[in-house]
């Protein structure tokens, strides 16, 4: 398959957004999460024909992210432990905008509740498609949603 054509270059123009900030957030490092992105892509693209409702597009790439997003922290856990390197992360640059600072509180929330606010806000995606992506009806989505945001809400003081 063609992976430097026309087609695949709009592929990545209409989802990397939300691959992106999945990367981000699943890695909590830029480099890391190039590198998952890189590797979603090239999945998802050798996997296209596989797709049964091309109207799912979002859901199923935003699993195939999330597996790969894994598969990456795996892999970097497992060369950590085989090196016993101490993993130094670069030091994050000061937030100075609002937007930085919201990502750093949402940066420390747990992985799923971290999880359903990017796919709700950041990728506006229904509650049906969050859902379906995370393997939850939509009605628990809305309730889990609900609890994160009243929760978001007390620890932040918002």
């Amino acid at each position: 398959m063609d992976m430097t054509g026309p087609p695949f270059e709009r592929f990545v123009r209409e989802h990397e957004r939300m691959v992106r900030a999945l990367a981000v957030a699943y890695c909590r490092d830029e480099s890391a999460a190039d590198d998952v992105v890189q590797e979603t892509f090239v999945r998802a693209w050798r996997s296209l024909d596989g797709l049964r409702d091309p109207s799912k597009v979002k859901t199923w790439l935003y699993a195939m992210a999330r597996h790969a997003a894994i598969d990456h922290i795996r892999g970097r856990e497992r060369r950590k432990t085989e090196e016993l390197k101490v993993d130094v992360e670069a030091p994050r640059r000061q937030a100075s905008e609002p937007v930085e600072q919201v990502m750093r509180l949402v940066d420390r929330l747990r992985e799923d509740h971290r999880q359903i606010l990017l796919l709700r806000y950041v990728e506006k995606l229904s509650y049906a498609e969050i859902g379906e992506a995370l393997g939850m009806t939509s009605t628990a989505v809305g309730e889990k949603l609900h609890r994160v945001r009243k929760m978001v809400m007390e620890r932040f003081g918002l």
